[in-house]
Parts: structure tokens; sequence; C-alpha cells
């Protein structure tokens, strides 16, 4: 068993420029004092580097020497080593008359000098369980970003992750695996680092903190379908604030979203302008009087309106010529309460008053509700306009609209849309008692209980859905997801199937039917689904649900023994995630097998049991290499790996038995073969083997 701990060697590499730049950036100033310092490759092109830098640049590379510019903007350009190759160029703008009098032979010591601290940063920077970069890196991004004005908006986001259920025993692995998996759904967009125990935190330039809440939304999707049990949010707009200050607010967001249920979200603005929410409740003062004109009423209408132009005040004065009493907000809208009408009365109002403003220019949207109504309690009807409000905004300006389960769903829609899944699932939960046939409302409602980890409860919402419209594409993706959440993958099976013939050319379905066919043996229906979603939707890099695609098509593709289509899968995945244990394993295996490089295999079996080292089918993988290769020494330690983690296997028994064989271990390697025949009694290989050894035993007596 290897130990858990284990420091990987961390050299200095060219993406360090850009990773840790602004640390190794205030390093080399206080080596050599300088305005400004960019970062240059080893091997990149010219394009886009300031002209009179180029010249000096490929100088450095050349000659491996640094070179001075002492022109009207003096600069100096210095290689940065990687013990001894090069791996970066560092260019000093407005470099001290001090550091430019240096002599040659100093300056190149110097920079060798220099590459040694950055080495020492860059250990104290990189987390060794994730090989992430830690709160440090996240802290001198945020600086960054608080010194320059972006009128794009950056925004930081805290995930907090709590591994599989399954792996939550070996806890090390399992934060490692998450990071490796978060850095391949958004490394492209943002640098995530690993500040303890599963929370990671990444700064994303150029982002509101809306767009980042979609983003987050989505990872946490994902995460969930690859067996994900907790997962929460935090969101903030970074400002010029300090750091600490912004990774408190941070903080408070994270904390927050952890009362949302399993997989909360919370961005701080909404924390903070909480007056700003659409839901948000009008004026203590305006509450209290509407409650004093409802008391001792038994039947009314209440409408709020509010402007559709913003330089338009409550029209008080007119609405006086109509039945109601008003009662203003202050912030162009108000109330008018209706008593003794039933809801067809308090529509035609609606009209009368809207045809009245239109005739002095003026346009108000109102959202109205009737009392008694289903359930509702008297107090609940100023919150229930301000919802029938929302509802109206879906017509246009002008529009009025009556409240009623559909109100209740859109409401709920700005819950969930914010990360309040509690919320969001109380609105709709008496939406349906509104309208319980109501598809929108039934499926928003599964999705929800799903968001929740509560799959058992979700499966009836979207099981009605069917019952109104059995070809409801949602729905049937929605249940699937639910039955593989619950492991019942033959369920499952049936509902994406189903989708599949109401939207075949759907990515996500044919991904996920895919995923199940591998997981079933069903190799054969893996790879024909696969196939076309391979050839379905963005084929960036950048795009991991692709880099998915190719790692269980590569799978289907082995056990299927087509070596070449699976490498090629295989190669795909790694591509998108270089931290994919399953697909290195599986590669390794094949270019051994394929007569493409054992050595090749071996390496890359070695880095999957080494990303996942308590996998027993990869330390299998790599035993099996090291015993063709006849580096048994090397196979016993795998072995001793492999039982601490496997369960009774037949082909591990037969994997024990065939080294115990190679190692002259006749009776050790009858035994293991034994072993194999009482979990497969007709195992052919087990038993001519086994007649091999007891003949060879018999001669040696």
């Amino acid at each position: 068993m290897s130990f858990p701990f284990y420091h990987h060697e961390l050299k200095l590499e060219s993406c360090d420029l850009d990773l840790l730049g602004p640390l190794f950036s205030a390093q080399i100033k206080i080596a050599c004092p300088c305005e400004a310092v960019y970062f240059v490759g080893p091997a990149v092109s010219g394009d886009g580097l300031p002209t009179r830098w180029k010249a000096g640049v490929l100088v450095v590379r050349n000659s491996l020497q640094p070179v001075k510019d002492k022109g009207d903007n003096p600069a100096l350009y210095l290689p940065l080593w990687a013990g001894e190759e090069l791996f970066g160029v560092a260019v000093l703008v407005g470099a001290g008359t001090e550091v430019l009098e240096v002599a040659g032979g100093h300056l190149l010591e110097k920079s060798r000098t220099i590459s040694r601290e950055l080495h020492l940063v860059k250990l104290g920077a990189i987390d060794p369980l994730t090989r992430l970069g830690n709160g440090l890196v996240l802290q001198s991004r945020l600086n960054v970003i608080g010194k320059r004005a972006d009128d794009l908006g950056n925004a930081l986001i805290l995930f907090d992750l709590c591994p599989p259920a399954n792996e939550a025993g070996r806890l090390g692995s399992a934060v490692a695996k998450l990071g490796a998996c978060l850095q391949a759904l958004i490394g492209h967009l943002a640098f995530p680092c690993h500040l303890g125990n599963g929370l990671f935190g990444l700064c994303w330039e150029g982002a509101t903190e809306e767009a980042a809440a979609k983003m987050a939304e989505q990872v946490l999707q994902w995460l969930k379908r690859d067996n994900l049990t907790r997962g929460h949010v935090g969101i903030v707009a970074c400002t010029e604030d300090p750091p600490e200050v912004i990774l408190d607010h941070a903080w408070q967001a994270l904390l927050t979203a952890r009362k949302r249920g399993p997989f909360g979200l919370c961005s701080y603005a909404t924390l903070v302008n909480r007056a700003s929410h659409p839901l948000y409740p009008p004026p203590g003062k305006t509450v209290r009087r509407l409650r004093n004109l409802m008391k001792g009423v038994k039947q009314f209408g209440l409408v709020e309106l509010r402007s559709d132009l913003s330089s338009s005040s409550f029209p008080e004065e007119l609405l006086a010529k109509l039945s109601g009493t008003s009662v203003a907000t202050g912030l162009g809208g108000g109330y008018v309460f209706l008593p003794e009408m039933p809801e067809k009365e308090v529509l035609a109002w609606c009209r009368k008053a809207q045809a009245m403003f239109a005739e002095v220019g003026l346009s108000f949207s109102m959202g109205g509700c009737v009392y008694p109504f289903a359930n509702f309690r008297k107090g609940e009807v100023v919150g229930n306009c301000r919802k029938a409000l929302l509802h109206t905004a879906f017509f246009g300006p002008g529009t009025c609209t009556i409240f009623d389960g559909v109100s209740l769903n859109i409401s709920g829609d700005v819950y969930y849309n914010e990360g309040d899944l509690v919320k969001a699932s109380r609105e709709y939960q008496r939406g349906l008692k509104l309208d319980p046939e109501n598809v929108n409302l039934l499926n928003s409602m599964g999705v929800t209980m799903a968001q929740m980890a509560r799959y058992s409860k979700a499966i009836p919402y979207f099981e009605k859905v069917l019952e109104v419209d059995p070809r409801d594409f949602m729905a049937l993706c929605n249940l699937g997801f639910a039955h593989v959440a619950m492991g019942d993958f033959a369920q499952a099976i049936t509902a994406f199937e189903e989708g599949v013939c109401c939207a075949d050319a759907h990515f996500d379905l044919l991904f996920q039917l895919g995923k199940i066919y591998s997981g079933q043996g069903r190799y054969k229906d893996a790879i024909r689904v696969l196939v076309q979603a391979e050839t379905m939707g963005p084929a960036s890099i950048e795009d991991v649900s692709h880099g998915a695609v190719h790692r269980f098509l590569g799978e289907a593709y082995y056990y299927e023994k087509n070596v070449k289509k699976g490498m090629a899968s295989l190669q795909r995945a790694i591509r998108y995630n270089s931290q994919d244990a399953l697909s290195l394993s599986l590669l390794g295996d094949l270019y051994a097998e394929g007569g493409e490089g054992v050595d090749i295999g071996l390496t890359l079996c070695r880095q999957a049991v080494e990303i996942d080292p308590e996998n027993w089918h990869y330390w299998l993988r790599l035993g099996k290499l090291l015993v063709a290769t006849g580096q048994l020494l090397e196979a016993q330690e795998a072995l001793e790996s492999l039982m601490a983690f496997a369960p009774r296997q037949v082909e591990v028994f037969l994997f024990q038995a065939r080294l115990y064989d190679a190692q002259g271990k006749r009776a050790k390697a009858c035994n293991a073969y034994r072993q194999v025949l009482k979990l497969e009694a007709r195992h052919k290989g087990a038993i001519s083997a086994l007649k091999r050894l007891g003949k060879m035993l018999a001669k040696k007596k």
C-alpha cells in the first residue's frame, strides 16, 4: 500500500508563469528593483509581444544569457531556470541603474538564485494534495484584481465540496479527485485553488455575479451526476476592498448556501441588497395600513401597481375617480384595496384603470389577489400581489394578472435561480395545491427535490408529468437522472431510451445513456450512443463533457478489444483531463497490448495509481504489465497494494497465481488457482494451470 501523504516533486514549469505570476513578480522585484515584471514562456511565439521585447526574448532563448536594454525605457530580460532547463523569461520593465550595471556573469548567477527562490515560492503556494494553488495564490489574484479597474466585473467563487459517500473514508484521494475534476471543468476560465478540507476558491476575471452563479450551478450539476453527495457555493463580486474583506463576504454567502440544502448556492449581493429582491415586501408602514383596511372585511381584492415608466409617480388623483382605496409606497407604485370585489370584478377594475392611464400617456403593470382564495391567509395577500406582479412581467408593460398557481411557479423560479431551494420547493408545493396537473410545476418540484438529493420524493413528480404527457422529454431526462442517483439503472435506462425516442439529438441524454450502458457491461450499446454524442455539441478542449464522452467511449472500446479506437478515444479524454486516472490506466494497458510501447504503458499505469491509489483495478493493470516485463519485485509490491483494496475477485486471484508462478513459488500459485476455482468452478485457465503445476510439483518430489 502506498503512503497516502507522499509529497511529489514540484518542478518549475512554464504554466507556473500564469498561475503564480503575481507571487513570482513580487519575489523578482525584491531581488531586482523595477517598475513591473512580465513573463514569457520558453517557446512562445512573438505574437502579441511589444516589438522591442521580441528581440530581447529571442536572444535570451538562443544564448541562455540575461539581456540588457538601456534605451529610453530600460528593461532587463532575465532567464528563468528549472534546473538546467529554461522554463521562461522575465521582462523587467523600468529596471533600476543598480540592476542594469551588474556584470553579465553576475547577472546570470543572479538569475539562477532568483529561480531557486521562485521554486521555494512554488513549494509554498501549491497544495500537495491536489497540486492546485493554495490560499496564498487566491489572495494574490485578489490583490491584482483589486488594483485594476475592470468594467466587465470579476467574481470570487467558493466551492465547498463533500466527496462521494463511498469515498468519504479516503478523504485525501477523494479531495484530490474533486480538485482534478474542478480543474477539468473550469480550469479554462480561472485557476481553482484548494483552501483545505474540500474548500476550493477561484477568481473569475471578466465575470459578473450572475454569470458566476450560472456556471457554479452547472458545476454542481456535473459533480452531482458524478456521485458528489453535497456541494455548496458562495459567490461575491470582487471590489477594491482588501482580499480578506472579499473572502469574508464570500464566506458569509457560503454559510448561507449551506442552509439551503445539500446543493445550496448563494450570492453575497442577495444578502446585502435585500430591498432590491423582486419579492421583497413593501415598507412596514404600507403593510400595516393595508392590514387595517382588511380588518373585518370578508371578501376583497388587492391590486399592486408599478409604473412601467421610471419618471411616473403613483397616480393617486386619477385612481380617486375609480372605486377602491389607494395606498402609495413612494417608489412609483402602490396598492389599491377593493372591498367586496370577487375576481371578475377585480379584473374589470384593472382594465378600466389601464384604459384611463393610456388616455394620459401612462403605463402601469398590475398584479392582483383576491380573498378568500384557497387556504391563503389575509396576511399573505400583500405578498401574493407581488408574485402576481412578477407573473405580469411575462406579458409585457401595461398588463395585469391575478395570482394563481403559475404565479407561484414563477416566484419559485426566482428562489431556485438564486440557490434557495428550500423556499423554491415551498412555492412549487403551494402552486401544486392550486393546480395539481400543471406540468411545469410538477417538473419544477421534481427538479428541486432532486437538487436537494431527495430523489425518492422527486420521482413521483416526474412520473405524474408523464401520466399527463408520456413524451415529455425533460420529465424523461429528469426521471432517468433520479433513478441513476437511486442506483436503479434498469429504470434509468428505460427513461433515457424513451427520451432518445422523443429527441435523439440531445447530447447530455446520449452521454448519460452511454455511460450507464458502459457501467452495465453493455459495451456495444455504449459505443452506439456515445459515437453519436461524440459528433454533437462543442468540440473545444475546454468542454469537459466531451472529454467524458471520450473517456467512456474509450472504456467501451477497451472491453470490446478494439485497441486502435480505444487508444484514440482515451488519448482525447486525457487531453481534456490530464488527471483522469481511469483513462490513464486503460490507455496504459492498451499501449502495452497494442505494441505501442510497454514503457509508456507502465508510465501511464503508474500515474493512475498515483492519482487514485485505492482503486484495485488500476493496481491490477499495473501489476500485469510489471509481470509481463519481468519486474517481479515491483509486481510483488503492486500485489500487496492490490490485496489491501481488492474484494475477492477471480481476476485478482489469477494475477496472484501468475505472479507466484513467475517467481517460482508453485505451491502458493496452486493455492491462488484454487481460490479462483472456489469463485468459478469451471474456469478453464485455472484448471489447466493447476494440472501443469501439479505435475511440476510431483516431479520435484
